[in-house]
């Protein structure tokens, strides 16, 4: 492990970060199993919001201290963290889809 300039803020960033990727991936994957889903997204939205300012206040205050490791860990996770976004918005798009079939019948 690269042990110079480490910080233990940037692990816990790392690990909020996998923490919040986790719970979307479960709230995607088990969509059908959460009574309501749809209320759960602006919670877990809150959240990445939350996260992202606290890091970019992180970066304003330890940038140029950190390691190119500790840097790189972070944005591979807010990379992650990024990429599922997407799959809430086109599991609202069903959600809604399916909402409006039904309320037409």
């Amino acid at each position: 492990m690269h042990s110079e300039n480490f910080d233990e803020e940037a692990l816990l960033y790392d690990i909020q970060l996998s923490e919040l990727a986790l719970k979307i991936s479960k709230l995607t994957f088990g969509w059908k199993n959460h009574s309501d889903p749809v209320k759960e997204v602006p919670k877990l939205l809150s959240m990445v919001r939350k996260l992202s300012l606290d890091i970019s206040d992180y970066d304003q205050r330890l940038g140029s201290q950190l390691s190119d490791y500790q840097r790189n860990k972070i944005y591979a996770s807010m990379d992650e963290l990024e990429k599922l976004i997407p799959y809430m918005k086109n599991k609202i798009k069903i959600f809604e889809s399916l909402e409006n079939i039904l309320d037409h019948r």
